[in-house]
């Protein structure tokens, strides 16, 4: 059988060149550019693995014949059209919680930097705004998965007060002390409003224009789960009002289109991207909003635990045993 590897890593890519190199009887073939990039290959493979940049369209899987499986490095899966690959009989496999200590270490260096007004102070200490502790603050915590779980875990030892949002109950997170509410009241009380649910139709602009309006005017929002959980518009417009207190975002929405302006100059691309584009310089204008390009999963662990789940559910679909993690 074949697998092709795309958005490879430099880091990554040492290790799927070993995975090739032991398992001689699999053809690997490995590019560093997503899949939609290499228009001018025509991939005759069984099995497919790619990260977030590529975008896995009814077209592109039309150009795959043989088409198998498609494993994501990833926990999310957005990036793919679900519908297109049942309809193929392609089964879609993920890797969840592989990041959901880094993730939730992240969540709290971007609150940290946010409490302390990281973006207000310089080298030379010449600009300067007091900051604010934790202890004491609450935090809500949008998503109770293994992330969300995780960023409770380490909440209790600043010794906040946590209350979280989810359709069903944490067990974890209320053996820590934390109280189930509804978003809308998460969005009243919380000092830091945290977000770690995944992307889909249910949670599409989960915190938007109307319901950003609940929030505290010295609250901040976190965003480390997929940008359009959380409507960019609204959030520029509360950071321009002073309705808000800061964001820190790791995502946002159009985030693909980063570093692509000379070819959607080019391509003369229609309003929602070119508006992508924009917002994200606006962002940029505020002192109180920070924004990393995508990273907080990014450390050396938990890129080879993705590799490394990903190679043994290729290993087992080569040897027609059971995949893992199959979302489709």
């Amino acid at each position: 059988m074949k697998i092709v590897f795309t958005d490879v890593s430099d880091f990554e890519y040492p290790l799927i060149s070993k995975f090739a190199a032991d398992n001689k009887d699999l053809t690997v073939e490995i590019y560093k550019e997503d899949v939609n990039k290499l228009q001018d290959k025509d991939f005759d493979t069984d099995m497919l693995s790619v990260f977030i940049n590529s975008k896995i369209s009814t077209d592109l899987i039309a150009r795959f014949t043989k088409l198998k499986f498609i494993f994501t490095r990833s926990t999310g899966f957005d990036h793919i059209d679900i519908q297109a690959c049942k309809e193929k009989g392609i089964k879609v496999c993920n890797v969840p919680d592989y990041g959901s200590q880094t993730v939730a270490e992240f969540t709290f260096f971007l609150m940290l930097s946010l409490f302390r007004k990281i973006n207000f102070s310089n080298n030379n200490g010449v600009k300067f705004s007091r900051g604010k502790e934790l202890y004491g603050k609450t935090i809500g915590i949008v998503g109770a998965g293994k992330i969300g779980n995780n960023v409770g875990r380490i909440a209790k030892s600043f010794e906040m007060n946590t209350i979280y949002y989810n359709r069903s109950r944490s067990d974890y997170l209320e053996g820590l002390g934390a109280k189930k509410v509804e978003l809308e009241d998460l969005l009243k009380d919380s000092d830091v409003v945290t977000i770690h649910v995944p992307l889909n139709e249910g949670t599409f602009h989960l915190i938007n224009r109307e319901n950003i309006k609940l929030m505290r005017k010295d609250a901040v929002i976190i965003n480390t789960a997929r940008g359009a959980v959380l409507e960019t518009d609204a959030v520029i417009e509360a950071l321009d009002s002073k309705r808000i207190g800061g964001v820190a975002l790791d995502v946002i929405e159009g985030e693909e289109f980063s570093g692509r302006e000379m070819e959607i100059i080019r391509k003369k691309e229609n309003y929602d991207v070119l508006k992508n584009v924009l917002e994200r310089s606006l962002l940029r204008n505020f002192e109180n909003a920070i924004l990393t390009p995508h990273i907080a999963y990014d450390t050396e662990e938990a890129l080879s635990r993705i590799i490394e789940s990903t190679c043994d559910n290729i290993l087992k679909a080569n040897k027609g045993l059971e995949v893992s993690n199959i979302v489709a």
